[in-house]
């Protein structure tokens, strides 16, 4: 039971998680109990203590920026306050990079595919763990040096289309070769962005989890990361709080210079 009066509400928020918008005012004034188990559910992994402030802001980054979700509002608002969490642009930079190598899965997922039907047509080509062409051997040694993993999936992208695994390689490898996070962390970022909701890449989560662990993350960091990469369902509240608030206005507009409550001619043909 909720007993905070609203403003009460809106400054333990604001204290809390230091920003406030047009979305959380119309959830607190649409339903206060609600935003104040909202509230609570943004405290769990500061209170957790798994992961740093700096830490929790730019797996936030990653999770908003990433291809499959690409939330603007958040993603500025995350890189504030990574930065005033003590992280550098630099570090947010590599996020960014690393975040950015979720568009290869169209590769790893439709590549392999692709070459199921290819061998049922008997058009596809030979895939082996070892390359028989030496460039294409010498790509997957470098891949390996330099990403420090492998999975199957990447053999059968070699096999197909060696200039793209090279480009792939060029760009994917700079966080890795030139970054600033520890590799524990960067193992993590991938995390995010394969468990989150709008992509949940369970092959991706299961490879990237053992790597982070391997390189010295906990498995505390590793469900908080889980856990940040959750809290994107709870914006269906506060965009449809938001067009809620805006829609009763126009309606007590219409109503009030008495107009009929009915839609535009456009939105009846919507709704028919």
């Amino acid at each position: 039971m909720v007993h905070a009066h609203p403003d009460e509400l809106r400054r333990e928020f604001e204290s809390a998680h230091g920003h406030w918008s047009e979305e959380l005012d119309a959830l607190l004034a649409a339903d206060p109990r609600y935003f104040a188990a909202y509230d609570r559910l943004l405290r769990v992994t500061a209170h957790r203590g798994a992961l740093t402030a700096r830490e929790r802001e730019l797996i936030a980054v990653a999770v908003n920026a990433q291809v499959t979700y690409l939330h603007p509002a958040a993603t500025q608002l995350h890189i504030a306050q990574a930065l005033r969490a003590g992280a550098s642009e630099a570090e947010v930079m590599e996020t960014l990079q690393l975040a950015a190598s979720l568009g290869t899965h169209s590769m790893l997922v439709g590549v392999p595919l692709a070459h199921e039907v290819f061998a049922r047509l008997g058009v596809a080509e030979q895939v082996a763990d070892e390359p028989a062409q030496t460039r294409h051997r010498a790509l997957k040694e470098r891949f390996i040096r330099e990403r420090r993993y492998w999975s199957p999936g990447w053999d059968t992208v070699l096999a197909y289309t060696p200039e793209y695994f090279e480009a792939y390689l060029d760009v994917s490898s700079i966080p890795w070769n030139h970054g600033e996070l520890p590799d524990w962390f960067r193992e993590l970022v991938y995390v995010a962005i394969d468990v989150a909701t709008t992509h949940l890449f369970t092959a991706g989560i299961s490879v990237h989890t053992e790597k982070a662990l391997q390189y010295g993350a906990s498995p505390a960091q590793v469900i908080d990361v889980m856990t940040i990469a959750s809290s994107i369902g709870i914006d269906t509240t506060l965009m449809g709080a938001r067009a809620l608030v805006r829609a009763s206005r126009v309606r007590g507009e219409r109503t009030g210079t008495g107009q009929e409550d009915t839609p535009p001619a456009e939105e009846k043909e919507a709704t028919t």
